[in-house]
């Protein structure tokens, strides 16, 4: 899936269609000057700058940007340059989607998709199928769908030859290295043992948690409607997988106006790459860096308790112990003090994050009735803390498996309406993908995982509408260790 793209690119049809469109169909076009397309299919040279469409006419039309996706950290080998489609007007203040073309897409712009209405709030004077976009690797091929008004084609130079969306995604490294205090390493024990108190403090007083009958706050946060939510999945030690989430769109100017709440469905710990089991020094870093966005960010960053935040002999993988290997490692570098602030820290955090359209959770919804009290009173049922944290969909080879109407029944107790999100973790289809939209066929049921590579994935909200996004992985640890500090006069 490729962020918004994978739920706006054609379907199996449409990309059949485009296999068996020659390219001599097409008039090959220079846009040296502005050009508008009507009725006709033309090629045109990717060109490494901007490319402007105006869809429509007068003051109804939409203005859209075409721009070359780049990276600022070490990504892979891309073959042939990926392209964004985004609507200028918000891309650069405030959360927003947009569309991924990579070489082989067959895009259909235009008002029939319903994530393209939201995302580039596309008035009615843009047709249902307004334009195709074909991504051959060297050139689009453009063709116009409407026959009336058409589409307005423009390249645009970047202003001084500059990139603006690296620009930008390099002061939001800039403000990171700032939050976390400087280079993003292993912080020192007296100040990592700080960093944990001090969260434990918050977590024992956090208002938007409903109280239990001890008077801690509950298992189940309640977060604003008005509050843009941006849902990360198990991110198993991947630190850089985290930076570059975070070193996207507008998420870190979003929470720190108080907008937007970044939401962790658990397992931030134990690395699942293969070689790599044992080793907990990333595990270390990926929670220093969480706890200092939490004391950063109190109100906007919230922690989903997941089955791998625990010590426990059950939790590891591939037979390693990983439970075990933790609480050593937590143990040996930081010390017993510390070790005990962590298990204090998994005991106050949540189990479940509601808010008015969705509800996410580690792992599984509940496959019997529960209520909202036994919810907010979670610790007394440890049978609906091993559902919410190790349950799966069901299965022919996996009985116990929770189903649609397990899903219905929780939205339900939650007094959600049918339409509702519910996001989990836990259990990627796919070692090499990030982002599942109505799995098991339930409709409104998605799965995100955020540990794998080459892409990353998050949900967060455009308007009134939940899109999926997807960024390549980048190595940015050796991109914000290496700026320097900005200090202030």
């Amino acid at each position: 899936m490729a962020t918004a793209s994978t739920m706006s690119r054609s379907s199996f049809f449409d990309r059949l269609k485009s296999a068996f469109s020659s390219p001599s169909n097409y008039a090959e076009v220079e846009l040296q000057d502005p050009y508008t397309l009507v009725g006709k299919a033309i090629r045109v040279p990717i060109s490494g700058q901007t490319l402007k469409l105006t869809l429509g006419t007068g003051e109804e039309s939409r203005t859209l940007h075409l721009i070359p996706e780049k990276f600022i950290g070490d990504a892979g080998r891309l073959e042939f340059p990926s392209l964004l489609l985004m609507y200028p007007d918000t891309f650069f203040t405030q959360i927003n989607g947009f569309v991924r073309l990579m070489k082989g897409d067959h895009l259909v712009v235009g008002r029939e998709d319903d994530l393209q209405r939201a995302i580039f709030n596309l008035p009615k004077s843009v047709r249902k199928r307004h334009l195709s976009i074909i991504h051959d690797g060297d050139a689009l091929l453009l063709k116009d769908l409407d026959g009336v008004s058409g589409t307005g084609l423009e390249t645009l130079p970047a202003p001084g030859g500059s990139d603006p969306l690296t620009e930008r995604r390099s002061k939001i490294l800039r403000e990171i290295r700032s939050i976390y205090g400087g280079p993003i390493q292993l912080l020192p024990p007296d100040v990592a043992l700080h960093d944990l108190t001090e969260v434990n403090r918050i977590l024992e007083k956090e208002p938007l948690r409903p109280h239990n009958d001890r008077g801690m706050p509950g298992g189940v946060v309640h977060l604003p409607k008005k509050m843009i939510p941006i849902i990360l999945g198990d991110l198993h030690a991947q630190v850089d997988n985290l930076l570059t989430l975070l070193s996207q769109n507008e998420f870190i100017e979003m929470m720190g106006d108080g907008k937007a709440t970044m939401i962790f469905l658990g397992d931030a710990v134990h690395s699942e790459e293969d070689g790599h089991l044992e080793e907990m020094e990333n595990s270390l870093l990926i929670m220093d860096l969480i706890l200092r966005l939490k004391l950063w960010f109190p109100q906007q960053v919230f922690y989903v308790r997941g089955n791998h935040d625990s010590f426990s002999d059950e939790i590891g993988k591939c037979g390693v112990p990983q439970g075990l290997l933790w609480a050593k490692a937590l143990r040996d570098l930081r010390g017993q003090v510390y070790l005990d602030a962590m298990k204090h820290f998994y005991e106050l955090l949540p189990y479940v994050a509601l808010s008015k359209g969705y509800v996410a959770c580690h792992a599984a919804p509940p496959r019997g009735k529960v209520s909202m009290d036994m919810l907010i009173n979670i610790e007394k049922y440890p049978g609906l803390i091993q559902e919410l944290t190790c349950n799966r969909l069901y299965r022919p080879n996996r009985p116990a498996g929770y189903k649609g109407s397990d899903v219905k029944r929780f939205r339900r107790t939650l007094h959600l309406d049918e339409e509702a999100e519910l996001f989990v973790g836990h259990t990627p289809l796919t070692r090499h993908d990030t982002l599942w939209i109505n799995v098991g066929g339930i409709e409104h049921h998605d799965v995100v995982f955020s540990a794998n590579k080459p892409w990353i994935g998050a949900f967060t909200k455009v308007g009134n509408r939940m899109i999926p996004l997807q960024y390549r992985a980048e190595e940015l640890l050796p991109v914000i260790n290496a700026l320097e500090d900005v200090t202030e006069a």
